[in-house]
């Protein structure tokens, strides 16, 4: 069974610029059955967490969050945390970009895991398009795609 993955985003103003949002969802949708993956802005942290919990409440859900101080993992270990996850059960997994200020310490605390995009801090918007770039690599990997190769 596939996990489905979930990009979530705390943007308390417009959505992301058309031209990012419009690569960010082509790799979104290019993960097909392997990894079916969607995207989610949420105003607020507040609102997020609530998405969160409901979704954990329901069970087979994990949490994770990009952060500066989570773990480096590059983008064959990343995969395999997905793997891992999806053959341990997990039907969801909820990836999240936090507000412009950071992380509170409720949301740091709920995360499954904590993942950090590097040493230096990215804008908002670049950070949600790695990720989803990351999302459709890991995908590929998992599938065995020559797309990882090389790149």
């Amino acid at each position: 069974m596939a996990i489905q993955v979930t990009l979530l985003s705390v943007r308390p103003g417009a959505a992301h610029h058309p031209s990012l949002e419009a690569v960010a969802q082509d790799y979104l949708q290019r993960c097909g059955k392997t990894l079916p993956s969607t995207a989610r802005v949420f105003r607020t942290e507040k609102m997020l967490m609530e998405f969160i919990n409901d979704e954990k409440r329901a069970g087979a859900a994990l949490f994770w969050i990009a952060d500066l101080g989570g773990k480096s993992l590059d983008s064959i270990a990343f995969a395999e945390r997905i793997r891992e996850a999806r053959d341990n059960g997990i039907r969801r997994l909820m990836l999240a970009i936090g507000p412009a200020d950071g992380w509170s310490d409720e949301a740091r605390k709920s995360a499954d895991l904590r993942i950090s995009l590097g040493a230096m801090t990215l804008p908002h918007e670049l950070a949600w398009l790695v990720l989803s770039e990351q999302i459709y690599r890991a995908s590929t990997i998992l599938q065995g795609h020559p797309y990882h190769l090389g790149h």
